[in-house]
């Protein structure tokens, strides 16, 4: 006990320096652009991105080619893409903003870590964010899981930070970031509703207030989902987030998915069901004909939904297998041996401890709902449509902050309306 009693002791120490988390950041930001550079070469891990960014670099908006599937992602991450293609160094210019994005979401696992808990528990979670293997070796890889994490884990902290002023400015700019995840990555529009609960019922003050946030909130979030969806209408002639959602559910919801997905990526399993279709049906789809893909997505759409119809009880067994597989010890897809034996042994810890963590500050459940509902909404998505386990890591910086507040032994069971006095 006075061992542990002088470890804490020494870990509030340097917490409390001031040089502490720069020099973490600094370490983390290195440490990720040296493996960008220096790894083996995985940086093409999704070359849509490429194929749309360049499209947009060069004048041709946000299309995979000039004036075809002009809504299939939505737009964040490809401008990322696209400011590095007219650097004219793509894989560099990805990996340095990537990087950028990844100790940002160091910074901030620190701020919230330090505001949920104490300051030892917001060290002890950045730390872990900085070091974390698949963070460091994921990070700057052509895909939107770092700037998905930065973004969120923003959004996240601004969530928070309502907690302490209820101010309009702030709630709308938190509403804008909230609209900036959405378009970093679609699925995080079912959170949108649930931020808006929470804000209306955790938040402290008279019902007045809250009512004043949320239209604050909800503001800043039309603020920029609406020029979006007026764009798609406009071009696509349908007010979406982006074009390939129907396929997604068809891909997810069909008898042949389990027969590769999660040890394969689910991508494999494409071919293979769309070949199951009948030739006359597959016919009937080319004859659609739509340059924007979105009366094929809703005929996607329209056969997923009766795969689910007409097997409801297999639906609902899948979705609870695939909420494990999106949170389990196990890698999904499946990778090598090596590869699986060091994300296993980083990630068990946040398996175990963070649990523990919810469970222990189980009486702070107001100041911790919006993470909760992060968690619900992620949960959600996973059980309609799929999650591998890259698809979870805009939500391992609230496992640190939980695994971390169970190591340092910090339980904030204040109330959230006293939660920052």
């Amino acid at each position: 006990m006075p061992a542990l009693s002088s470890l804490s002791q020494r870990l509030s120490g340097i917490a409390s320096n001031r040089l502490t988390i720069p020099l973490l950041c600094v370490g983390a930001f290195l440490l990720r652009v040296i493996v960008a550079f220096a790894a083996p070469d995985h940086f093409w891990s999704y070359t849509s991105y490429y194929f749309l960014a360049n499209t947009l670099a060069h004048g041709g908006g946000y299309c995979m080619e000039p004036g075809r599937l002009c809504a299939f992602f939505p737009p964040v991450f490809p401008t990322v893409v696209a400011a590095a293609v007219l650097v004219g160094h793509v894989k560099a210019g990805v990996g340095v903003l990537a990087s950028l994005a990844g100790t940002g979401t160091v910074w901030l696992t620190w701020r919230m870590g330090k505001l949920l808990f104490s300051p030892v528990t917001g060290l002890l979670a950045a730390a872990y964010a900085a070091l974390y293997p698949y963070y460091v070796w994921h990070d700057s890889v052509l895909q939107e899981n770092a700037t998905l994490a930065f973004v969120v884990a923003l959004s996240i902290w601004l969530m928070l930070r309502l907690q302490r002023s209820q101010s309009r400015i702030l709630a709308m700019v938190t509403g804008m970031m909230l609209a900036i995840a959405v378009l970093t990555k679609a699925n995080l529009s079912a959170y949108l509703p649930l931020a808006l609960l929470w804000t209306a019922f955790a938040l402290p003050g008279t019902w007045r207030k809250r009512a004043q946030v949320v239209l604050s909130l909800t503001f800043g979030m039309t603020l920029l989902l609406v020029p979006w969806f007026v764009r798609t209408w406009r071009i696509t002639g349908a007010p979406i987030i982006y074009s390939n959602g129907g396929f997604s559910l068809w891909t997810a919801n069909h008898r042949l998915t389990f027969d590769y997905f999660p040890q394969r990526s689910i991508d494999a399993a494409q071919e293979a069901e769309w070949l199951d279709v009948p030739p006359a049906e597959r016919h009937e789809m080319y004859e659609l004909g739509d340059p924007q893909f979105i009366r094929e997505t809703q005929w996607f759409w329209n056969r997923g939904m009766a795969f689910i119809r007409a097997n409801p009880t297999l639906t609902a067994r899948r979705a609870v297998y695939k909420i494990w597989i999106a949170f389990s010890p196990a890698f999904s897809p499946a990778q090598g041996i090596a590869f699986q034996s060091v994300y296993l042994i980083s990630y068990l810890p946040l398996f175990v401890l963070a649990p523990l963590g919810m469970w222990r500050s189980r009486r702070a459940w107001r100041l911790h709902g919006c993470i909760y509902l992060l968690f619900t909404s992620f949960a959600v998505s996973c059980a309609v449509f799929w999650g591998h386990t890259s698809h979870r890591m805009y939500l391992e910086p609230y496992l640190m902050i939980f695994a971390a507040s169970t190591l340092s032994g910090r339980t904030n069971d204040c109330d959230s309306a006293n939660a920052f006095r």
